[in-house]
């Protein structure tokens, strides 16, 4: 980036704070509504943490179903965002190949395999069972398919799969190289790329009216969108603390960027269903006989640039378990860091917020790469006055949206730990699975006593309520005030 002239500039009519994956397609669509329009993107070039340099970018859609994902109609919604958004990414991908780095494919799977293993627990079957319901409900195409087929899958006879589909229209994108596409495109169409981090968001007489730098630097703009993912909320506290905004946490994420030496590289995306409290052991093929692998998720109080032993043991040692042996003499080249934006009841926020001329893009955990071209269209038409595609859904403002009763929430805490107790190794001779499947629904109904909560959330955060001190008090805050 051309830092230094890019950071001289001092008025924007829209600064887009964040260069993620939704900061960076945010820019793209308003550029192409108003290509007269002053349009600057504030970031820095490494994304230090950020969600999108680290993701696997899978294009999962039906492979992110679960049995809670179509239970109630806020679900559905929320879903049939990501199926709108999928429709998107074949013309996507078109109008940025030109501009990928040389030589280099964006999409680099055209589908997907679930297995279905014997390493889980009967979270794995609900699970794999729901993503086929989906198939045939939505119509999508899908098959049966026989696991020594699948090029490169090679696990321990312990971990072997005994189920498996394939998802004809789920691929994968590779998420730099499309970063890197996006930044070429907007700096060809005159977009201001600043390479720096944002200090605080300025206000005036209550309106925002632009933002800081950490040098000091200010940039001033009529229209200030805020889209720095999991740090989002610190950095909205910097122009109002009176705005009962629902609570973010940081899922932190850890993958792997690894070259293969031994064995069959993978053609296809690989993953199992998702469980215990992540999304899903899975490899995405990058090409050149480089593969990502990932399946962590750890719900943290701050954004952190940190991994924990036991998630780099855990994605090591279950990727050549349970995907490939050969996994074991792969050459690491990069260990992939990123904190995804969570909400407290899992659905994002998208919109305006109290204060005039500061739009929120945020809370997007999983979903914000795949959905980020919708999203981004859903932004440009708001801030033109138009209704958005997504609806009241996702506005940032809203009352938590509730799809779980307590007891629903209770025993799926307990069935993502279960899940978790058998994936690691956990030996339970002298503990029967029903007295410990027990321990952990007493365990939930203890967090719920404490919250006084009386309606369910996600099994994520009630494991970060129960676990985090700082987390417990930050959901007790926003209840209390809510």
């Amino acid at each position: 980036m051309q830092a230094d002239a890019d950071r001289r500039i001092t008025e924007a009519d829209i600064l887009i704070i964040g260069n993620g994956a939704l900061g960076l397609f945010a820019a793209e669509a308003l550029a192409s509504r108003a290509p007269t329009r002053k349009i600057a993107v504030v970031g820095p070039a490494d994304r230090e943490a950020g969600a999108s340099q680290a993701a696997g970018a899978m294009l999962g859609c039906f492979g992110e179903v679960t049995t809670d994902t179509l239970r109630t109609d806020a679900g559905r919604q929320r879903f049939g965002i990501g199926v709108e958004a999928h429709k998107l990414w074949d013309k996507t991908i078109a109008r940025l190949q030109e501009f990928a780095p040389s030589g280099s494919s964006l999409k680099v799977s055209s589908d997907t395999y679930v297995v279905l293993n014997s390493i889980g627990h009967v979270l794995d079957s609900h699970n794999f069972k729901a993503i086929i319901a989906a198939l045939n409900e939505y119509q999508q195409p899908w098959s049966e398919a026989d696991p020594d087929t699948i090029v490169g899958f090679n696990p321990r006879p312990d971990c072997r799969a005994f189920g498996c589909i394939r998802l004809h229209d789920e691929g994968a994108i590779d998420a730099r190289a499309v970063l890197s596409a996006l930044e070429k495109k907007l700096k060809y169409e005159g977009i201001h790329l600043v390479d720096h981090s944002v200090r605080k968001i300025i206000t005036q007489q209550g309106t925002a009216t632009g933002v800081e730098l950490q040098d000091g630097w200010t940039i001033e703009a009529s229209t200030v969108v805020l889209a720095a993912g999991a740090q989002s909320e610190a950095l909205l506290s910097t122009a109002s603390t009176d705005i009962n905004l629902m609570p973010t946490f940081p899922g932190l994420g850890l993958g792997m960027l690894a070259r293969r030496s031994r064995g069959s590289a993978f053609d296809s995306v690989v993953r199992t269903p998702n469980r215990g409290f992540g999304c899903g052991l899975h490899v995405v093929p990058q090409g050149n006989n480089r593969e990502y692998l990932g399946s962590t998720n750890r719900v943290v109080h701050q954004v952190m640039n940190v991994s924990w032993l036991e998630d780099l043991r855990y994605l090591s040692k279950y990727s050549m378990q349970q995907l490939d042996e050969n996994i074991a003499h792969h050459q690491v080249e990069h260990w992939l860091r990123g904190n995804r934006p969570i909400t407290f009841d899992g659905f994002p926020l998208v919109g305006w917020l109290p204060i005039p001329g500061l739009y929120l893009m945020t809370g997007t955990f999983r979903d914000g790469y795949h959905g980020a071209p919708l999203l981004a269209t859903h932004v440009a038409d708001e801030i033109e006055g138009k209704p958005g595609p997504l609806g009241a859904i996702v506005k940032p403002t809203r009352s938590a949206i509730v799809t779980r009763t307590v007891d629903e929430s209770i025993e799926e805490y307990a069935q993502h730990s279960i899940a978790t107790w058998y994936e690691v190794g956990s030996d339970s001779c002298e503990m029967p699975t029903r007295t410990l499947e027990e321990f952990y629904r007493d365990r939930a109904r203890r967090i719920y006593d404490e919250l006084e909560l009386g309606y369910g959330i996600g099994p994520d955060v009630l494991w970060y309520a129960f676990g985090d001190q700082a987390g417990a008090q930050h959901i007790r805050t926003y209840l209390s005030a809510a």
